[in-house]
């Protein structure tokens, strides 16, 4: 039956179901490193009964709610957390849009990435790499063509350049690290050293750019006029801060009405657990009343994970300039119920609830014991009607929160990814280039095409380059850098050809641009969207090419 040392895709010569399921159990290769579900144990044995294809689909619709749960987490719940850290920290729109903010739009992609590098298989980086190289070709040309072919403008020059040219030299770095099938310690921090450099770049950049404009338009002129908040060239920060403050929970409104909000002592715990119950509901009324049907389908498709989310993820809102928010998104009983439920979810999300204190107590004991003392501490220090001194912690509760729940449900999505390529036999890399990049940048398509349309296409362009050079280096630097610790200082990779053409298929594609906009005088035209589309295309196809053996594929 099932050996250690064997490929799990091995199980295909057998013919018995029994023989499958017990082959997948004894199979090591058949095991998950992280993850609550073994889904090709699964497939092949749980759901033994039914036909492999019928629990496939069924498999994928678990996929698609895990997809939105993890989009969902990512707007909802983690970027409304570095928003109000940003805020708290006192970091500029510029030095929070390239840092906190940008690291909340590249969350699913940089935590998939993390998941699928901690669960690789004797070095297969295949669905990282597919992926980080995928969603960079299908935003820098999908996105970025769709953008041009909409609505041709002319591109700010310097920010363009800028992102370029970083993000080819990021895609050069990696490309060298295939090729040299093992990445070092040094080399994996070289992205993320790389990404400081970058940050810098932006933040020096943006400030020289300013006082040149300063000293040309006069200060007279400046003051008059008004700086803005944000110049139209941080990409980044633009794009984040949109991102934050469209999705931050419209329930203000509805805890403000007298009803909820009456400060009669008689009614005080009613109107406190009315509170509660309106703030968790997990559809949003007033957003439901104007949805389409295929509106309220999605609504209550992910109410489940919504409801969950809420109770164990607080979100703080940002502090505005007017100061006529005062509350912030303050709810006294689901707040104390954060402090409690964060800290256990936290704990059992991560594993260490059942490891023992000196052999003895275990971790979810006093976890849990801190945790209700931590509850009382709040109910008692605070008042329904007025926010605590220390509401604004609970945005950094939030913030560690929301980042387990993005681990822990980029690892299934990478789980089932990887299941479902044992099923029908496909790479990793082939399932990181299309699914997994598709699933991760379907939202960039959107938001971005639609900022175009509205009259944006400058936002939009550049957050085709500056978003995708960001998940890159933080999508490789991260994970490989606490691969090569774990594994004394180096990571040995299993890379094939499929992977060497998904970097070169990047690199050719930022190349073509950084040739072809400035000979066009920085004219993003409706053909140079259409060559792009059409070298997504190409690109699509060699892949696939690849993938079925008609190019040969091979290890280098």
């Amino acid at each position: 039956m099932g050996d250690s040392d064997i490929d799990c895709n091995q199980f295909h010569h057998l013919a018995n179901l029994s023989d499958v399921c017990t082959f997948v159990k004894t199979t090591s290769s058949c095991d998950i490193d992280e993850g609550f579900v073994n889904y090709t144990q699964l497939i092949y044995c749980t759901l033994g009964s039914l036909p492999v294809w019928l629990a496939c689909i069924l498999l994928i619709i678990w996929w698609l709610f895990l997809f939105c749960g993890l989009a969902v987490t990512a707007d909802e719940f983690f970027c409304p957390a570095l928003a109000v850290i940003s805020q708290n920290l006192k970091l500029s729109h510029n030095v929070a849009g390239v840092t906190f903010l940008a690291f909340g739009n590249g969350a699913p992609d940089i935590f998939s990435a993390i998941a699928a590098i901690g669960n690789a298989k004797e070095g297969d980086a295949g669905l990282a790499v597919g992926a980080l190289f995928g969603a960079g070709v299908f935003v820098t040309a999908v996105v970025a063509g769709s953008i041009s072919i909409i609505k041709p403008f002319q591109c700010m020059e310097r920010p363009f350049l800028r992102d370029v040219i970083f993000y080819l030299a990021a895609c050069y770095w990696a490309w060298v690290v295939l090729w040299d099938k093992k990445i070092t310690q040094l080399e994996a921090a070289g992205f993320i050293i790389l990404y400081v450099f970058y940050v810098l770049v932006v933040v020096i950049g943006r400030y020289v750019n300013q006082k040149f404009k300063n000293r040309q338009t006069g200060s007279l002129l400046s003051r008059l006029c008004g700086e803005p908040a944000i110049d139209i060239e941080d990409d980044e920060a633009r794009k984040s801060l949109i991102k934050s403050i469209q999705t931050l929970p419209p329930d203000i409104e509805i805890e403000q009405t007298p009803i909820l909000r009456s400060s009669s002592h008689e009614h005080s715990e009613k109107s406190m657990f009315a509170d509660f119950l309106c703030e968790i509901n997990p559809v949003d009324l007033q957003e439901w009343k104007e949805r389409r049907i295929f509106g309220k389908i999605y609504e209550i498709f992910k109410s489940p994970l919504v409801l969950l989310l809420k109770l164990t993820v607080p979100v703080v809102s940002e502090e505005p300039e007017d100061g006529q928010d005062e509350m912030r998104n303050w709810n006294k009983l689901l707040n104390c119920v954060h402090v409690f439920t964060a800290p256990v979810f936290a704990m059992f999300a991560t594993g260490v609830g059942f490891t023992k204190i000196g052999s003895v107590f275990p971790v979810y004991g006093l976890v849990m014991i801190i945790s209700a003392v931590l509850f009382v501490a709040v109910y008692v220090t605070s008042k329904r009607d007025h926010r605590p001194v220390y509401h604004t912690a609970f945005a950094y509760l939030g913030f560690i929160a929301a980042v387990i729940w993005i681990y822990s449900i980029a690892n299934e999505i990478v789980n089932i990814l990887q299941a479902l390529g044992v099923v029908f036999d496909l790479s990793d890399a082939i399932l990181g280039l299309t699914l997994l990049a598709w699933g991760n940048s379907i939202g960039d398509l959107i938001a971005d095409t639609t900022m175009a349309r509205q009259g944006y296409p400058r936002m939009g362009i550049s957050a085709c380059f500056g978003g995708p050079l960001f998940n890159l280096l933080l999508g490789l630097g991260i994970p490989f850098t606490i691969a090569c610790i774990k594994r004394g200082g180096v990571f040995y990779l299993k890379v094939n050809l499929e992977q060497m053409v998904l970097a070169a298929g990047l690199g050719f594609s930022l190349a073509s641009s950084l040739v072809i906009v400035p000979f066009s005088k920085f004219k993003m035209s409706r053909p140079y969207g259409i060559y792009l589309l059409f070298l997504y295309a190409t690109f699509l196809v060699v892949a696939v090419l690849i993938e079925v053996n008609v190019i040969h594929n091979f290890d280098l």
